[in-house]
């Protein structure tokens, strides 16, 4: 019998080819992929422990950088955000979000606030001494506890 006569024949054969084409573009192997896929951390890296005493600049900015904590201070409380960068960003009870710069010297943190609507002028930088009793950081009247 002649295929060229044989549509069913002809329709068939096109349909393995087909699926053969198709098939070694998916790798060209039969075999399934059975590799474990690597597990997913999902659990957030502890931040290192705060150090105890007068803190050096190196330990203010191990302390400090990429930390939140709560503040409190005479007349003042609220969150604030240390930045590897040399920034920080604040939410005061009671007045708002305020940004500022921050850096560290040996023995003391200095910090000055950019303008905002509660604070129209912003701050100078001030230095206040800086240490720590290992579960929270005194930074002249204010009080730093890690979040």
């Amino acid at each position: 019998m002649n295929i060229r006569n044989c549509p069913f024949s002809a329709s068939l054969a096109l349909s393995v080819l087909a699926f053969g084409l198709a098939a070694c573009g998916m790798g060209g192997s039969s075999q399934p992929d059975l590799a474990p896929a690597a597990p997913v951390t999902t659990a957030p890296v502890a931040p290192a422990p705060l150090p105890v005493g007068p803190l050096s600049a190196a330990d203010t900015t191990r302390a400090l950088s990429e930390r939140k904590f709560t503040f409190a201070a005479p007349g003042r409380k609220g969150t604030v955000s240390f930045f590897r960068d040399g920034t920080f960003e604040y939410d005061e009870a009671g007045k708002g979000i305020g940004t500022g710069i921050w850096q560290a010297s040996d023995g003391k943190l200095c910090e000055a606030r950019n303008p905002t609507s509660f604070l129209p002028k912003g701050t100078p930088s001030t230095c206040s001494p800086i240490s720590s009793d290992g579960s929270r950081i005194t930074a002249g009247n204010m009080q730093l506890i890690p979040i």
